[in-house]
């Protein structure tokens, strides 16, 4: 069940990705038992250095050590990954539920395109900002550990970590100013180059027929070209972030460490806490660095998909609210020629089954995408005259229904409404895509199957006027 706050929220981006803090929560715990056991390796190795006599001991708490830390690592990843996953099937699942509403998609014109990047690339953009609520916890718990490991040494030592710390977040969170900007841009590029690339291949047939292929190519070339520059520009941006982190942890490193020797050769430091110094600052480098780089790359990421999914969340409908007025139809098939009444549409899906004129099939078989029993499927595809498709019901039809014809796609989406057999079911040109002869076995076959239940066809097709029970002209 989704647990997602309203698209309305100023806080909606933490909230959603905290959604499944049951999971989140252990997961960061785990991961910072995870660091501070990888932490405790210098510690334990300078303890064994200064008390030789006991060093099978000490070796002995290193492994138990890396035993705890790999078992730490291994339930705290597989609850992140849960998270990530669940969370993304969440988000996947509101934002088609938005888009498949009958009242539709209000506000400004989205393309099928688009919906299609918003629905998964972005939804998956903001499932992986999970991961900001698990290892921020375990890198602030090693800061921390280490400062205090290091004053229990030298008081300079854990003071220069602490401050350090912070310091090297900062630097980072500054350095990638560029790459919020360049970042939010990258995926607006890429979300209109795979919005125009979706939409092109949906329409190919239609494209080719016209003779505009060679314009909607110069289109997606230009689309392409935008997002290859501000994918460069991001990667650039990302690359001088990775660069300068990489160099103020270094020099952070050797600065420490020269520190650290110093403080030996002056007689405050033993060998022992020379090396756990050394290794203590060579293990905090990455969890230091780490974290500004997460905050910086993969929040700022989440943000600008965020509000791409809000925009669709919180989109106004294209049509007024559902509501329960019912035409009253009487029993058997009645034909009506003249437009179709939108507000049909609106009707109660648990009474009243509106089977457009658009046809829309999801990849698998034609008994997939009729219904799942086999057996009304069938029954269902009998009547509806499919019995030319090659493969038989097991065709795969592809994405959209791509391996079938027109008219195939045309009789599996009419099969699909058969079978559903609501209480009124309503039908739109049904059979425009199809010869004159099947057609005429279509409609008295939909006719007897129908037989006693109100069935309306709008279409000005003879076949369909010659088996009615009654026809109107609106």
């Amino acid at each position: 069940m989704a647990r997602l706050p309203a698209p309305d929220d100023p806080r909606w981006l933490p909230k959603t990705v905290l959604s499944r803090w049951r999971w989140t929560v252990p997961a960061g715990v785990l991961m910072a038992l995870s660091f501070l056991s990888n932490g405790l390796s210098p510690v334990i190795i300078g303890r064994a250095i200064d008390d030789l006599d006991r060093v099978f001991q000490w070796i002995a708490v290193l492994a138990a050590t890396f035993v705890v830390g790999m078992v730490a690592s291994w339930f705290g990843r597989r609850l992140l990954i849960r998270a990530i996953l669940v969370i993304g099937h969440d988000l996947r699942m509101e934002v088609t539920d938005r888009i498949q509403d009958p009242r539709g998609v209000g506000g400004h014109k989205r393309t099928p395109g688009e919906l299609l990047s918003v629905a998964s690339a972005d939804t998956q953009r903001v499932a992986d900002a999970v991961i900001m609520t698990v290892f921020p916890i375990a890198e602030v718990a090693s800061v921390l550990y280490v400062g205090i490991m290091m004053l229990t040494i030298s008081v300079p030592l854990g003071i220069a970590v602490l401050i350090g710390g912070p310091l090297l977040v900062w630097i980072a969170l500054v350095a990638a100013g560029p790459l919020r900007s360049r970042s939010g841009k990258r995926q607006a590029a890429l979300a209109r180059a795979a919005a125009t690339a979706t939409d092109v291949v949906q329409g190919l047939r239609i494209l080719k027929g016209l003779g505009a292929v060679s314009i909607v190519r110069g289109r997606y070339l230009r689309v392409s070209d935008e997002a290859y520059e501000r994918t460069v520009a991001a990667n650039a941006a990302q690359a001088r972030l990775n660069a300068i982190t990489d160099a103020t942890g270094s020099l952070y490193v050797i600065a420490v460490a020269v520190a650290a020797a110093w403080l030996a050769l002056r007689g405050h430091l033993s060998i022992g806490e020379l090396i756990t110094a050394i290794g203590l600052t060579q293990f905090v480098i990455m969890p230091m660095t780490m974290l500004g780089k997460n905050i910086a790359s993969r929040w700022a990421a989440a943000q600008a998909s965020g509000r791409r999914i809000r925009e669709v969340l919180g989109a106004p409908y294209a049509l007024p609210a559902e509501h329960g007025d019912i035409p009253e139809f009487p029993a058997g098939l009645t034909v009506i020629t003249g437009p179709f009444p939108e507000e049909l549409i609106l009707a109660p899906r648990e009474r009243v089954i509106v089977a457009p004129h658009a046809v829309d099939l999801f990849d698998g078989t034609v008994l997939d995408n009729v219904h799942p029993d086999p057996v009304r499927a069938r029954a269902a595809l009998e009547v509806a005259a499919v019995g030319d498709i090659p493969g038989g019901p097991e065709r795969e039809v592809g994405e959209n229904g791509r391996n079938l014809s027109g008219g195939q796609r045309q009789r599996v989406a009419l099969a699909r409404a058969i079978a559903a057999d609501p209480e009124i079911l309503v039908l739109q040109d049904p059979t425009t895509a199809v010869d004159s002869v099947t057609e005429v076995r279509i409609s008295e076959r939909v006719a007897d199957a129908r037989r006693g239940k109100p069935t309306v066809v709008y279409t000005d097709a003879p076949a369909w006027k010659a088996v009615a029970d009654q026809v109107v002209v609106s």
